[in-house]
């Protein structure tokens, strides 16, 4: 496993430039042994170069302020087997959560190919403070109850990985299937792409 975490830096990237996360939101982590890298809270996404690292079992952590998400991202680590976890504020994915309950993203996950090839289950918690030990518990539960993408309601998106760019995908497919269940229920939408310089 490369620990060097060049490719959290360019997930960060892409996540920005798809308009799945603001400047300041988001985040993602790579499991190395016994730590994780994280990206750094109060840095312009697509501007990161340096990474906190983690203690997994401590929390304790070196380098810049980790993501105020640091616990949950520890509560995956400690609940599955996943290597990367990456978090999004997906605008439509968010909206869908306050109409549809979690089987009823289950189902549609299974009817649209983007999502069937890549998400195993997904779970959904009510809205809980972000940043707070008791979303992070929250959010672990769901994942060692065998989902690999969670929806946090007014909130975002959280998903695990073989690496950073398995974990994006599950992410940018589960906007996937709500910017595609939302033209289906007549909604018109466009989702902007920013051009990163």
């Amino acid at each position: 496993m490369n620990c060097e975490g060049e490719e959290l830096i360019e997930v960060m990237k892409l996540l920005y430039q798809r308009g799945l996360i603001t400047v300041l939101s988001g985040n993602a982590s790579l499991k190395c042994g016994e730590f994780f890298l994280i990206t750094p809270s109060g840095v312009p996404k697509h501007k990161i170069k340096d990474l906190t690292r983690v203690n997994l079992k401590t929390l304790e952590w070196e380098g810049p302020k980790p993501s105020i998400e640091y616990r949950m991202h520890a509560q995956i680590y400690l609940n599955t087997d996943f290597q990367s976890v990456v978090h999004a504020h997906n605008p439509l994915t968010v909206a869908l959560a306050d109409v549809y309950a979690e089987d009823q993203f289950n189902e549609l996950v299974s009817k649209y190919v983007e999502t069937r090839y890549a998400i195993s289950k997904v779970g959904v918690v009510e809205r809980i403070d972000a940043g707070s030990l008791e979303l992070a518990e929250a959010v672990g539960r769901k994942f060692s109850e065998g989902s690999d993408v969670v929806v946090m309601k007014g909130h975002g998106v959280i998903a695990g990985g073989r690496n950073p760019f398995d974990a994006l995908n599950k992410v940018e497919a589960m906007e996937y299937l709500a910017l595609v269940e939302t033209a289906r229920c007549g909604t018109s939408v466009r989702r902007q792409e920013v051009v990163y310089y």
